[in-house]
């Protein structure tokens, strides 16, 4: 098992890069953890979702469809999480500022089992 090599300065960094309140703790995983199989009450999310517009706390959208898919954060692709976050904001533009509810988002968005 490979041990996650960031240290508690690069968490700050990345609190600060992301914008992520201080009221959320970040951690990195133990050295018998892994952040794919993360203990009880902890959620792995990885950077490059972050950088595809994920912001913490989570938007009440998001989280929604990530309960209604019975998903975890780090189970959706980057790709997939860039996917989201730009129909989400497109929609909210197009429709003059009106939220896209979760049913909405999901007449045009399923995921998928990858066949990896």
């Amino acid at each position: 098992m490979a041990r996650s090599r960031i240290t508690a300065e690069e968490l700050e960094d990345l609190r600060l890069s992301y914008d992520i309140p201080s009221s959320i703790s970040l951690r990195a995983p133990g050295p018998e953890e892994r952040a794919n199989d993360p203990p009880e009450g902890v959620v792995t999310i990885y950077e490059p979702v972050m950088q595809q517009g994920l912001h913490l706390p989570m938007h009440p959208f998001f989280c929604e469809i990530l309960k209604d898919w019975n998903l975890a954060p780090c189970q959706i692709t980057p790709y997939g999480w860039g996917q989201m976050v730009a129909s989400y904001l497109l929609w909210v533009v197009a429709e003059a500022g009106r939220n896209l509810t979760p049913r909405e988002f999901e007449s045009i968005y399923r995921p998928c089992q990858s066949s990896s």
